[in-house]
């Protein structure tokens, strides 16, 4: 239930108290949202969070601006009661709350897993499931229910039944995962040749051209048949919680910006001397300018005949963006000052002439410093991973000249299967680093482009995206175990493994913050954020406002401290569809 308030009665202020409906006393660390309607300048949404006795205060220069607001507050184990506001119209705000002993309806996605088994096949499914989309997602939740509906009528003994039902289990699962392998296609912009549509089936369904591949799927398949719950409309309060402290704090504000809902805008990022946030919108070919003052976006095509998929965005030093594009196999610069680009074709000569996924570059991120700023090599090259032929690729964009170089290969997966993700600079730009979702992470000379040092992890672990702090040492999600491994650049090895809070988390980034000598985890199903603190090793919990709050990276502003992000759920639409702004709040 949502309270309806006249902002204009509370000016640029809101204050108010979130209490329990037991016993009258105040809930703290509960996140209060305000929502606005739309057609106004500013965020579609400010969340903050309820302090130790119930009291919260939200304050921004557009509340006065709008004419009607809703109010609700949410934490995990309580449910929002009707609520009204209390005395008269400029009052203090009061939301009652109480206990809930199902929480089925505000959990997020991973709390279905924490029933389930851990080890490498809960990690293979995570890792294979949770790339696109929340697991499980309610979509997810819904197909599970169907398949215990199924039944063979009411005739016959219970033990044959019960085999029956496993078997139809098991293939209702297995359908599932080939109807994701074509899924996989919607990674790619509407206009693109390798959209599902130009496709055929064969071709969708040829898993060296999939992100996983025929054994990994039957692992999938076999898990969730075995072990997903046979029913979701119920968890008990007590079967999830979120495993460590929460964070939060009554000066914690998170504001969120619509975009709109055909959008896919993976990522947003702040730019040097700028007061705007850019992402890149990989469905529509587009990059996005928005305004955290007013809420206006601007939207900009990439100058390219055809369709791109822009997908990782990054600044430089000097203001400018650099986009690498999914589609066509391209890389771009671009000058918001100008507002022009420069584009350069990344395509190995060893990739066949198909429209299949396997014959694309499929140019995915490049190199970064600790502050995630575009970083070049020793020699002023640039290092792009390309997911389709498993190679690190260089640009010198003074030159133009472009390069492809060979990693690790794992026995028996494809290029694609291996899924190069992630690249990192050393600080002296001497060393290039990579990761693979279903592989290693390695480390390339930038001088001989020769593979000097890998780091293996168990199949399922998923190393994804990586960071690196100034004190040599690089940070990888380990997206499938839900964990965050330290590794020391100079020697190759594995000098740190960290839990984090949920082990069902699906950690898709890392992110190095200088200012609090701390590493930003995001994750994909949690709806959540994490801190860890390297000195302890110990995390705490920034929950998000609302579910299905995928995230796959993070950018800090060098300005204010802010975390940056947006929420990317594949496909297009079924999730939020915004950029996120969060004031930690720790001054």
């Amino acid at each position: 239930m949502a309270m309806l308030l006249a902002a204009s009665a509370y000016g640029a202020e809101l204050s108010g108290r979130v209490i329990s409906s037991e016993d009258g006393r105040g809930v703290a660390q509960a996140a209060v949202t305000l929502t606005f309607s739309g057609g106004h300048a500013g965020p579609a949404a400010i969340t903050v969070f309820s302090g130790a006795d119930g009291r919260f205060t939200i304050a921004d220069e557009s509340l006065g601006k709008r004419d009607r607001i809703s109010l609700t507050a949410r934490k995990l184990g309580w449910r929002q009661l009707e609520p009204a506001p209390s005395g008269n119209a400029g009052a203090d705000a009061t939301v009652y709350l109480a206990r809930s002993s199902n929480i089925a309806e505000i959990a997020p996605a991973s709390a279905w897993f924490a029933g389930m088994p851990g080890g490498t096949a809960r990690n293979i499914t995570l890792s294979g499931c949770s790339s696109c989309h929340q697991m499980a997602s309610p979509r997810v939740r819904e197909y599970a229910a169907r398949i215990e509906a199924v039944s063979n009528g009411p005739e016959g003994d219970r033990k044959a039944l019960s085999e029956w039902r496993k078997l139809v289990r098991h293939e209702s699962w297995r359908a599932v995962v080939k109807y994701m392998r074509s899924k996989h296609y919607a990674v790619f912009p509407l206009e693109s040749p390798m959209n599902l549509d130009a496709i055929d089936w064969p071709t969708a369904q040829n898993a060296a051209y999939n992100f996983f591949d025929v054994r990994q799927g039957e692992i999938i398949a076999k898990y969730l048949a075995d072990h997903f719950p046979t029913q979701t409309v119920h968890l008990a309060a007590d079967d999830y919680r979120y495993g460590a402290a929460l964070g939060v704090s009554r000066k914690t504000v998170i504001r969120e910006y619509a975009l709109p809902k055909d959008a896919l805008v993976r990522e947003m990022v702040p730019v040097p001397n700028s007061p705007y946030l850019w992402g890149a919108d990989v469905r529509r070919n587009l990059i996005v300018r928005l305004d955290p003052h007013d809420g206006e976006t601007k939207w900009i095509k990439v100058d390219f005949n055809g369709s791109t998929g822009p997908h990782t965005i990054v600044p430089d030093d000097d203001g400018r963006l650099w986009v690498s594009m999914i589609d066509h196999d391209q890389f771009g610069r671009f000058d918001p000052r100008t507002e022009k680009w420069t584009l350069w074709t990344l395509r190995p000569t060893n990739l066949p002439d198909t429209q299949a996924i396997g014959g694309a570059a499929i140019v995915h991120d490049m190199s970064i410093d600790s502050r995630g700023h575009l970083a070049r090599d020793a020699f002023g090259k640039i290092w792009v991973t390309l997911v389709g032929s498993n190679q690190m690729g260089t640009l010198d964009p003074d030159t133009g000249a472009v390069a492809f170089h060979d990693v690790n290969a794992l026995k028996g997966l494809s290029p694609i299967n291996h899924l190069i993700y992630s690249t990192v600079l050393s600080a002296d730009g001497k060393e290039a680093w990579y990761s693979q979702v279903n592989g290693y992470v390695g480390c390339i000379d930038t001088a001989t482009h020769k593979v000097v040092k890998v780091v293996p992890f168990a199949e399922g672990e998923g190393p994804r995206r990586m960071a690196r702090d100034n004190a040599g040492h690089l940070w990888v999600a380990l997206f499938g175990s839900g964990r965050v491994a330290k590794i020391d650049m100079q020697t190759g090895k594995i000098v740190g493994t960290y839990e984090m809070p949920d082990p069902a988390a699906a950690p898709y980034a890392v992110t190095w913050d200088e200012r609090r000598k701390a590493v930003w985890v995001v994750n994909a199903n949690s709806d959540a954020i994490y801190r860890l603190d390297p000195s302890t090793g110990r995390s705490t919990v920034y929950p998000l406002p609302r579910q299905m709050a995928y995230l796959r990276q993070l950018a800090i502003s060098p300005v204010s401290g802010h975390l940056i992000a947006s929420y990317g759920n594949y496909p297009e639409g079924s999730g939020p569809s915004m950029a996120v702004v969060i004031d930690v709040g720790d001054d």
